[in-house]
């Protein structure tokens, strides 16, 4: 028994010392630009509101579609009365108590109670085409909903892309000068103490510290604004999955406008907001309309219970309403509906611009960064014949490593801003680029 107790307390020891070592331990999540992007689009809080805005403007639409049926409804009343002579609802009565006198007959005794109950319905039959340029409009402010949806969509990708390449290119960026002030320091030690040469290294030393602790200073940011972007937690312990490699790309520009002009979601949207200015103005020309309607009902009214005394009735009517802003509305309405071409107009330019400055953006870098390559390709390749040849010259060959070491860093920002190039460039055409 005694050995049973021991084991278990050993055995309880051992879990509690090893906890702390597991929780202090978290599992690493490992990110791809695809795994970034869905993240991105799951958590981002602009396009979780553009969707609520897409499903209230869905439901707009079916309360819209409801305005096509008639209204339809129960009513039960309980009255008690004392009346010294016998009376009736007058028409005055009905007016300005609609539903609540109707099918109750004249009353001949003094005191006492009456109940009614009855089920009604009104639709209007023409009312200038209101309803139908309501549910028009609802219908366009959805498809609007929609494409300012899938606008933050592809703002959010852009977004991401950035923070990805961007960490991708401060983690080299840190190993880079990571190596070379660990191979300068080596180099360094090489120099004779209480010479020109010992002080000439010990200042590339502190040059390569303090660029590489720059380069993990900017590193830390980059991985805050990854971790930003897809609204994770700041403690949270991860690494990316991607590489810095592009290829060149082929683009007409004309086409890139034509495709810009046609696709975007900004330029769509606006085009369904024309379509609700021209439907507002519809709206406000149709107030001064008549609206031709029937009722209808049917009740039983009685002293007591059971009801017996039942009747029915169904009414005809036209409204014909007089308003005192009419033509201040359409005055207002027209404005907004001349405001919106102005923007729209203004829109298009500027989408016209935007595809344009990133092409050549993108033009500019594909031909960048080739160049950098090769320049690099070639430095590092007589890098390395010289260490082999002449290994004894150690400040030569610091200087030779800093400059190899910047143009590699060249290289790998140019590769990566023609990358993100490409990635502005379809963000303003609205679709993807490459075959």
């Amino acid at each position: 028994m005694r050995t049973t107790l021991a084991f278990r307390a050993g055995f309880l020891l051992a879990l509690c010392a090893a906890s702390p070592a597991a929780a202090q331990a978290p599992l690493e999540k490992s990110f791809s630009l695809d795994d970034a992007v869905r993240l991105a689009e799951l958590n981002n809080a602009d396009i979780l509101s553009a969707r609520q805005a897409e499903i209230i403007a869905e439901e707009r639409v079916k309360e819209a579609e409801y305005l096509f049926l008639p209204e339809v409804g129960l009513q039960a009343t309980a009255t008690h009365y004392d009346s010294r002579y016998p009376f009736a609802p007058t028409g005055n009565d009905i007016i300005l108590f609609p539903n609540t006198f109707l099918n109750q007959p004249g009353l001949g005794i003094p005191t006492g109670n009456i109940y009614s109950g009855y089920g009604y319905l009104t639709m209007s039959l023409y009312e200038g085409g209101r309803t139908l340029n309501t549910l028009r409009m609802a219908e366009a402010a959805q498809k609007q909903a929609f494409n300012n949806e899938e606008s933050v969509k592809m703002r959010v990708i852009l977004e991401t892309k950035k923070v990805f390449y961007n960490l991708l290119l401060a983690q080299q960026t840190a190993a880079a000068w990571a190596d070379y002030a660990e191979q300068t320091e080596k180099l360094a030690a090489r120099s004779p103490k209480a010479s020109w040469k010992y002080l000439e290294a010990q200042a590339d030393m502190e040059y390569a510290r303090i660029q590489a602790s720059a380069a993990e200073h900017d590193l830390a940011l980059a991985r805050l604004a990854f971790l930003k972007n897809l609204n994770l937690e700041m403690d949270t312990s991860f690494s990316v999955d991607g590489s810095l490699e592009t290829k060149p790309v082929s683009m007409d520009i004309e086409r890139a406008v034509l495709w810009a002009l046609e696709l975007r979601p900004e330029l769509q949207a606006q085009t369904y907001q024309a379509q609700m200015d021209a439907i507002s103005v519809n709206l406000a020309l149709a107030r001064r309309s008549p609206t031709v309607f029937v009722a209808g009902d049917y009740g039983v009214t009685g002293f007591d219970f059971p009801l017996q005394l039942n009747n029915w009735d169904t009414t005809i009517g036209v409204r014909i309403p007089f308003t005192y802003d009419y033509w201040s509305q359409i005055k207002e309405k027209q404005a907004e509906q001349r405001q919106g071409d102005i923007q729209r107009s203004e829109l298009q330019d500027r989408v016209r611009v935007e595809v344009r400055q990133a092409y050549e953006t993108l033009q500019y870098w594909q031909k960048e960064y080739p160049i950098r390559r090769d320049e690099y390709l070639k430095f590092q390749a007589l890098y390395a014949r010289l260490k082999k040849e002449k290994p004894q010259d150690t400040l030569d060959r610091i200087d030779s490593l800093k400059n190899l070491t910047e143009m590699r860093l060249s290289y790998l920002d140019a590769v990566t801003r023609h990358i993100l190039a490409e990635a502005e460039l379809e963000r303003a055409v609205g679709r993807s680029i490459t075959p």
